[in-house]
């Protein structure tokens, strides 16, 4: 990474900082002036400025044409506009794919701020996570505010329980649990907790009361499809355990 960013350090950001409010052309021109041997070109400068958080934002709601390396925050995240017409993507992403060119970005991914600042955009802040581990990344504790390497670790191990899972599953020691991987073993252990545990059953049954009564109100239309598929769903449970007894 030092190779790829060689010419950035504190002198060279610290001139674009003192003369961000020119226009990018001209800080180009005065940047190659100040630093010959740089030959850093114009997309290059922009995309350093964009990354230093020195790109102006535009006002909510205005409607003239943005250049590209544009900037906005949308639903509290900033996008960065990368392509004509109106391609946007999300800054974290692009700063990520921009230091590391290296990597395949077939899969889809979420791009997550190790220290919690969603906008600090310093590429060691700056974690790929696949969205097939976010559910067992959310298991782990997810960002942790402050500790970068907390929740590097936690997506550490968000990697190997996916490692753990694929390798069980090819076993047949993995069942789907709500739609998510889960251990045999494990299904069946929270079972017998529950089972054992009266206090559990009855927090879980007060729980599930108050929901379908706020839902009752709320949606009558929701509420009258998840009883229908619930009866459907018992009429078959009653008739497989049937069919096994003979």
């Amino acid at each position: 990474m030092k190779k790829f960013r060689k010419i950035w350090n504190d002198e060279t950001n610290g001139f674009l900082a003192e003369h961000k409010d020119m226009k990018r052309e001209e800080i180009h021109e005065a940047f190659l002036a100040r630093f010959p041997d740089s030959d850093v070109t114009f997309t290059g400068l922009c995309n350093q400025l964009s990354r230093l958080g020195l790109r102006p934002h535009l006002k909510h709601g205005s409607t003239r044409h943005r250049p590209l390396y544009s900037e906005q925050v949308k639903k509290g995240y900033v996008r960065i506009k990368v392509a004509e017409p109106n391609v946007w993507i999300s800054k974290a992403k692009w700063v990520y794919m921009e230091t590391h060119p290296w990597e395949d970005f077939t899969e889809r991914s979420n791009y997550v701020f190790l220290d919690g600042d969603n906008r600090n955009f310093a590429p060691e802040n700056i974690e790929r996570v696949p969205l097939r581990l976010m559910s067992l990344y959310s298991q782990e504790g997810g960002v942790v505010a402050g500790h970068p390497e907390l929740t590097r670790l936690r997506i550490a191990l968000a990697k190997m329980k996916d490692a753990q899972l694929t390798v069980g599953d090819k076993a047949g020691l993995v069942v789907r649990y709500g739609g998510y991987r889960v251990f045999r073993d494990d299904v069946n252990r929270r079972a017998r907790e529950y089972r054992m545990n009266p206090e559990v059953r009855r927090k879980h049954c007060e729980r599930v009361k108050a929901y379908r009564e706020r839902l009752r109100k709320e949606d009558p239309v929701k509420f009258e499809e998840m009883t229908r598929r619930q009866k459907e769903y018992q009429k078959e449970w009653y008739r497989r355990k049937k069919a096994e007894k003979g």
